[in-house]
């Protein structure tokens, strides 16, 4: 692909539309899963740069409830989620949209999706990679359950200052504007259902639903609030590739893009 531009679609599942963007090239397909509460737009450098240096093509969904996908009233769970990108990526093979050389990519609240789809379809795909994993055993899960926040929105602008710090005026060094901007106005787009995705995360079981799937699973870490976390997923994962990412602080898939790559084709094309 010599011009770097992705396709827009919308495909239908049980809850509802699901949007999407592929980055289409001549090899294998990785489906990023997003972290919440953001977007598929969150990978846009990475996909960017993934199809400029490899053969790799990438495709990048929009959870339902968030972007552009079908919004919802109430929390699903990560199973409703990984059921709901294999209908979708069921219509796009049968449509031949993608081929059927899939590789999934998680990222936060994304790898436990990718994991549950390995799980519920195992067929599917071909190998998980997992950037950083939130595993959390039932009495933290319970824990973090109680204590997550939920914007409450008024007219004073002041209700949306902590959003708008976190993402852009604390953002990372050498994330770009628009970038931060970017992830901004996804939080903003699921302001008072943005909790939904955590919600789902911590009533995951992962101590259990990790021990049943046994595709090839890359590990990535990085140093974060997950770094702990990632280790002991590790731990308990059959299969597993564990890499230790170099000098992150932060916003890895805005400035850690060609390291992740090189650990990730390196995991794929062997």
């Amino acid at each position: 692909m010599t011009n770097n531009t992705s396709k827009r679609f919308y495909v239908d599942t049980s809850l509802g539309q699901m949007h999407g963007q592929i980055y289409p090239n001549k090899g294998q397909t990785i489906v990023c899963l997003h972290p919440m509460p953001y977007s598929g737009r969150y990978y846009e450098t990475f996909c960017k740069t993934l199809t400029e240096t490899t053969s790799f093509s990438s495709l990048c969904l929009d959870m339902i409830g968030y972007g552009q996908s079908a919004s919802i009233n109430n929390p699903i769970s990560i199973q409703d989620y990984a059921r709901s990108v294999i209908e979708a990526l069921d219509q796009l093979i049968s449509d031949k949209f993608i081929n059927k050389d899939i590789s999934l990519l998680g990222f936060h609240t994304g790898s436990a999706i990718a994991n549950e789809i390995a799980v519920m379809e195992p067929k599917m795909i071909n190998k998980l990679i997992f950037v950083t994993y939130p595993y959390f055993e039932t009495s933290d899960r319970k824990e973090r359950l109680d204590s997550i926040g939920k914007t409450v929105l008024d007219e004073n602008i002041e209700s949306l200052r902590s959003m708008w710090e976190f993402s852009v005026t604390n953002r990372a060094e050498g994330v770009l504007l628009d970038r931060a901007v970017s992830n901004f106005t996804d939080q903003l787009q699921s302001t008072t259902k943005g909790w939904f995705g955590f919600d789902s995360m911590f009533n995951y079981p992962s101590e259990e639903r990790l021990l049943l799937q046994k595709k090839p699973t890359l590990i990535l870490n990085d140093q974060s609030s997950l770094t702990e976390p990632t280790s002991q997923a590790n731990e308990v994962i059959q299969d597993s590739y564990y890499v230790e990412l170099e000098n992150t602080k932060g916003a890895i898939f805005e400035l850690n893009t060609d390291q992740i790559i090189h650990h990730i084709s390196e995991f794929l094309l062997t």
